[in-house]
């Protein structure tokens, strides 16, 4: 049986918890052929200059010199399918990453599931842009409940779980009981249309909870 490559991946992000939980649903959505990740930091701009990754996912804020960047790893790595991850794509930002080389853009407020899509059409040579694919991503929640913003306590504890914290870490450290935690988190999560920890890293590093 003719073996197959594992998918290579590259999330270059300001926030290390965004790009470690992309890569692990990644790595959970292709275990048909595997992954091999790369989280990448600002001090891997070199490392950026010459790609060796299948796929690469950037926020453009991730860089100021991202005009010249992206024309230098396209024609270093012409097959690289480059796709823009941003808090906020406007439709400006969408021309610019556009006309500068990637293939595809979203917004950071993407689904799981339909990230792991753009992916796919992605590396097959395809484009998509942010159209509102959270809200039509098959397996996505409903949006956020209309009208019921979150309580203090709630973003608190969700703010907490978004950076790696366990719900018995959040609540020794604001001294409630276990349980109560629990009905904090799920209360916030229903009300952010939010089905799971990678989403809601996703949402929290769009709305700069993770700094």
């Amino acid at each position: 049986m003719r073996s197959v490559s594992p998918i290579r991946i590259g999330v270059a992000d300001q926030s290390p918890i965004f790009a470690s939980a992309v890569l692990d649903l990644a790595a959970s959505t292709f275990d048909d052929t595997g992954t091999h990740g790369d989280a990448l930091s600002a001090t891997d701009i070199e490392r950026l200059r010459d790609p060796d990754w299948d796929v690469l996912l950037i926020d453009p804020q991730f860089t100021p010199n991202l005009e010249d960047l992206v024309p230098q790893m396209l024609a270093a790595c012409p097959s690289l399918a480059l796709i823009a991850v941003a808090s906020q794509p406007t439709k400006e930002l969408v021309s610019f990453c556009m006309r500068i080389g990637f293939s595809s853009v979203v917004a950071k407020s993407i689904s799981g599931p339909a990230l792991m899509r753009v992916i796919r059409v992605t590396l097959a040579g395809g484009s998509l842009v942010d159209r509102g694919l959270s809200r039509s991503a098959e397996g996505e929640m409903p949006g956020p409940t209309e009208g019921k913003a979150l309580t203090e306590r709630e973003e608190y504890v969700l703010r907490l779980w978004a950076k790696g914290y366990s719900n018995s870490d959040i609540a020794d450290q604001i001294g409630l009981s276990r349980k109560t935690v629990d009905s904090h988190r799920a209360r916030g999560m229903n009300k952010l249309g939010l089905a799971d920890r990678p989403a809601l890293i996703r949402m929290a590093s769009a709305r700069g909870w993770l700094v």
